[in-house]
Parts: structure tokens; C-alpha cells; sequence
């Protein structure tokens, strides 16, 4: 499978060689690596001809020792006094250097500070503000985060958890210090690395979005169908309840954070519900999940089953279940779908799901909290489907409405989130940083406007995004991006009417585009090319504003003003 290319500066005051060998061979991305000699940090930052800025990357790494960015924090790794104000003077300068390069990168990475090798401190010593090294540290990390928090697209990375993960003996080689100046282990630069591939797939769009669950000894302990469910062990005074438990509370939280939650289980669908219904320690309730398939079925076919209700693909999807038998199954049929290797002992449950990265997302908006809710709307909009005859009186029968709305700075987390995780209707497929569109959308000959529709199931929230820019009377359609989950409802019909009435009420005569084909976006083909809009040998399209309106089947539309910004 090919892998995504990024590029990627790395800036360090440390020998990283063995970091970048490390990263050029992981197997998420094709990192292609820009850096400069390790020690050359604030002279690269603050030449802004610096050869490293010369081309926009994808990932800006900035990876310092804390003794590098202040040298009176060295004073300190000598048993000497420290001034925290000049500390704090440092730190601010390093940020005010960070904050001028931000432009040349997507997105900005600063891991915060450890030692480069352990140095044990008083403990009478270790938090007093003059010779206390921790202190001081911990205060380094507090600023740097105080400064940084609040700017777009820059993330402060938790070297301390790398350090915890590994265990300092793994981590440090004092050998491989003093040889090469290279501070940590080959060990604790794997650690490095999944973090930060993890952490670039969710700001595009790569994370995991759907996690289906099995019942026994994964959510529970025990059988439910041998011993009741007033004899499962959830809570109680319990260490296996008590562990059972708390992997639910987290569970939990993946939902309230935007993860949808199904369940697959061989059982008794009405013995399982009563418990679920039942247990007074059940954190997790029937409403968490969006659908279930609790039958005697294979958990392959299951899985498909509900993916398909979705509207997801298998690659959305992590699988957890406590059976060998049943992960391997699934594995062997479904290669797509993600099958961790849940622990032996459910006591190490919870704390597996944490490291778990595949959730990861650097931001949670409006859509991410009630995404549960959506699907199940979903569900129910698939299940009347079923029922009804023709597509049109399913759209008919849903009493659809649109609402196209300028871009509106609320909106734009949301907008940028749909920008960089829509693959089957995206006709450029071009993905964009916070910073890269709130640029974009400033150029006067820019529109851009957002989708939202609802119908009687409830509301969609944003599903889509219509931008154009306008030159010499003539409009490019740049962006016609809508949420797969809701293609086929006659939305993306409705955007191109609103382009062609806007456009004809500015008196722009001509609409043009490009389809850029990519190995998903095919869907996006077959709407151009089923309203004949498109060149099936050049992937273009030009077609009138004043071209006769298709149907929208008394669909309702709510617009903004018609007028150019």
C-alpha cells in the first residue's frame, strides 16, 4: 500500500540522526526530511532566508534541551542557584522565535522539556525556586504551554509521557550521550515516532471512528447467558469488577468525544439488553450505542452489517473483543479493520485502551459531541428507506431542509475537519490547515459557504462546503466536499442550483472545474458525470449559470445574501 508522503523540518539541539534514520523507515508515512545540524535551533528560527524556509512543509519539529533555551537553567544541572525571572525571560524569547516561523509549516510541533540524562537533585532541594531542578522544570514546561496554548495549528507534545512509557534505564545511554551527544535510546525514539504519526493522521482526518465492542469478558466479566446478569462481575468490591468498570468510564469518554459506539456479540439479544438495562454498575446504557447485532451470527458478517447501516468504510473501524478465536476471525476476513490484541488480564484493560492512539484528535467540535446521536438518526433514516418504494419518496417522506451559510468563524473547526477526512465527495481533494484556509477564505475573490441540513430524524450539523473563486467574470468551482453519510438525498444537487443562482445573480455566465481523480473519490465522478456536467476524458466541466434547474423535489432551502463579499 503506498504511503502518504510528509514533509517534515526538524530543528533540535541534539544529535538526531538516529531519530531521523528511525522515522524514514516507520511504516505510517513517507516522511521526507528537511533539517540543519543539531545546536543550530534559535539561528535557524530567526533566519527567515534559512534554506528550511524556502518551501511550505507539512510538520515543523522543534525539539530543545531545557539547558539549551536557557543557560541559566544549566546552573541548576551544577548544583547551583538559579533566577527563575531570567528563566522566564528565556522562555518567552524561544516562544516569540517559535511564533515567527509558524507561517512556513501546516503545523508546528514543540515537545516539552526532560533532561538529556537523569540528574538527581536534594529532595530537600528538588522544588525550591532557587536550586530546585525540578521546580524550575516543571515551571519551564508551565510557561512554554502558557505562551503557546492559545496559537493555531502548534501542539506542545508530553515528552514525559515517552519518558514514563519507556522507563528512564530504556530511554537514557549515557554511553550513547557522551559518544554523540544523542540523549535517549533508539527505544524512546519509537515512542517518538508512533506519537507523532498518530497525531498527524488525526489532524488529517486518518483517526478511527468507529469502535464495536463484544460483551463477555470484554465489557463484563462472565458469561451472561450461564450466569445471569445479577452475577456479572461490574463494580463492586471486586478487583475484576472494579477494573471492568473503569474500562467503561473510558469507553465512555471515546464517546463523548465523538467515537461511535456499536456493539457485536454472540448472545442472547434479549438476555444481553436486560443486563446492560439492569446492572446497577453498568456505566455504559443501550442509548451510548448506535446499533448493536447481538445473534448467534459470524462477527465478520455482523461487522459488515453494521458499517453498512453506517454508511462507513472498514477502515473506520476498531474492533475489540476478549476471544482469540473471534479477533483472528475478523482479522483473516476483514483486513481493513483494526483487531488490538486485548490484554490477558482484564486488570490491564484500561490502561491498553489509553495507549490505544488510534482515537486521537487534536481538537473536539460541536459534530464530535453529538456524532452518536447522528448515527442513530441515521439508522432510523435507513430503516424508513427500506420501507418506501422509490428514493424520491424516501426524500420526500424525510421533509428535508438545507440551510448554505457563509463561513462563519464558529464554523470553521468543523469546516477544516470536513476539508481534510472527505474522500468520496471531494472534487479536488485538497486538504488545509486551520492557518492555510482562514488565508484562502480572506481573498476577496474567494466564497466559501457551509452545508447544513435536517429533516425530520433531527439535525445533520455541517455536511458540506461550496467554495468558488471568481476571475474576469468567469467562477472556478474549487471545493464541492459533502459528507459521504449523506450522499443521494439530492444535497449535492441542491448546492449546484445555489451556485448557478449565485453566480447568475453577480452575472457570472460561466462555471469551470476540475475533478482531480484520486483512488476514492470516484462518487464524486458519478454525480458530475450523471448531470452531464463533466468531460469524461479531461475530468473538466464548464456549464452555464442560467442552465436549466434540475429537481430538488420540493426539497427546502434556506440561503444567504446572493451578494459577492
Amino acid at each position: 500500500m503506498k504511503k502518504n508522503k510528509v514533509s517534515i523540518n526538524i530543528i533540535s539541539s541534539f544529535n538526531h540522526a538516529n531519530f531521523v534514520s528511525l522515522l524514514k523507515n516507520s511504516s505510517n508515512f513517507d516522511w521526507e526530511v528537511n533539517e540543519v545540524n543539531y545546536n543550530q535551533v534559535f539561528q535557524t528560527l530567526t533566519n527567515s532566508n534559512a534554506k528550511m524556509w524556502k518551501q511550505r512543509s507539512n510538520v515543523t519539529l522543534i525539539w530543545t534541551t531545557p539547558e539549551s533555551i536557557s543557560s541559566e537553567f544549566q546552573k541548576l544541572q551544577n548544583k547551583n542557584e538559579a533566577n527563575s525571572d531570567i528563566i522566564k525571560k528565556d522562555v518567552d524569547y524561544f516562544c516569540s522565535c517559535i511564533r515567527s516561523i509558524k507561517k512556513y509549516s501546516d503545523i508546528v510541533l514543540v515537545p516539552n522539556w526532560i533532561l538529556k540524562q537523569p540528574n538527581e537533585t536534594s529532595l530537600a532541594f528538588a522544588y525550591s525556586k532557587g536550586f530546585g531542578l525540578e521546580y524550575n522544570l516543571s515551571f519551564m514546561n508551565y510557561y512554554l504551554s502558557e505562551q503557546l496554548n492559545k496559537e493555531k495549528n502548534l501542539y506542545i507534545l508530553n515528552s514525559s509521557k515517552w519518558l514514563l512509557n519507556c522507563g528512564a534505564s530504556s530511554a537514557y545511554s549515557s554511553k550513547l550521550w557522551y559518544l554523540t551527544k544523542t540523549p535517549f535510546s533508539n527505544n524512546f525514539f519509537k515512542q517518538v515516532i508512533s506519537d507523532l504519526s498518530n497525531l498527524y493522521g488525526s489532524i488529517k482526518g486518518l483517526s478511527k471512528k468507529l469502535l464495536i465492542l463484544d460483551l463477555d469478558d470484554t465489557l463484563w466479566g462472565g458469561i451472561v447467558g450461564e450466569v445471569g446478569w445479577k452475577n456479572l462481575r461490574i463494580g463492586g468490591h471486586d478487583h475484576l469488577g472494579e477494573a471492568f468498570r473503569d474500562f467503561q468510564i473510558q469507553i465512555k469518554s471515546l464517546k463523548n468525544q465523538g467515537i461511535i459506539l456499536a456493539l457485536a456479540s454472540k448472545n442472547d439479544e434479549v438476555t444481553a439488553i436486560k443486563a446492560i438495562n439492569n446492572h446497577p454498575e453498568m456505566i455504559l446504557s443501550m442509548e451510548d450505542f448506535v446499533t448493536h447485532r447481538i445473534n448467534w451470527e459470524d462477527k465478520a458478517k455482523n461487522i459488515i452489517d453494521i458499517v453498512n447501516e453506517l454508511n462507513l468504510g472498514l477502515q473506520s473501524v476498531v474492533f475489540l473483543d476478549d476471544s482469540p478465536f473471534e479477533r483472528a476471525r475478523v482479522q483473516e476476513a476483514l483486513p481493513e479493520v483494526l483487531v488490538p490484541e486485548l490484554p490477558k488480564d482484564p486488570t490491564d484493560y484500561n490502561t491498553f485502551l489509553s495507549k490505544l492512539r488510534c482515537f486521537d484528535k487534536t481538537y473536539i467540535t460541536d459534530e464530535d459531541k453529538i456524532r452518536g446521536n447522528l448515527y442513530k438518526s441515521e439508522s432510523k433514516r435507513t430503516k424508513l428507506k427500506q420501507q418506501l418504494k422509490s428514493l424520491s419518496d424516501w426524500i420526500k417522506t424525510l421533509n428535508l431542509t438545507i440551510v448554505i451559510e457563509n463561513i462563519k468563524n464558529e464554523n470553521t473547526p468543523r469546516t477544516v475537519q470536513l476539508f481534510n477526512k472527505t474522500n468520496q465527495m471531494n472534487l479536488s481533494t485538497r486538504r488545509l490547515s486551520e492557518q492555510e484556509f482562514n488565508h484562502w477564505v480572506k481573498v476577496d475573490s474567494n466564497n466559501l459557504w457551509t452545508i447544513r441540513a435536517a429533516d425530520k430524524f433531527g439535525d445533520y450539523g455541517i455536511i458540506g462546503i461550496l467554495s468558488i473563486s471568481t476571475k474576469n467574470n468567469i467562477a472556478t468551482l474549487v471545493d464541492f466536499i459533502l459528507s459521504c453519510r449523506v450522499v443521494g438525498r439530492y444535497i449535492e444537487e441542491t448546492m449546484i442550483e445555489f451556485l448557478k443562482e449565485f453566480c447568475y445573480e453577480n452575472n457570472v455566465n460561466k462555471i469551470k472545474g476540475k475533478y482531480k481523480k484520486t483512488e476514492k473519490n470516484s462518487l464524486c465522478y458519478y454525480f458530475f458525470n450523471k448531470l452531464k456536467l463533466i468531460d469524461s476524458n479531461q475530468h473538466s466541466f464548464e456549464f452555464s449559470s442560467n442552465q436549466k434547474k434540475l429537481n430538488l423535489l420540493n426539497i427546502k432551502v434556506k440561503k444567504p445574501t446572493m451578494e459577492k463579499k
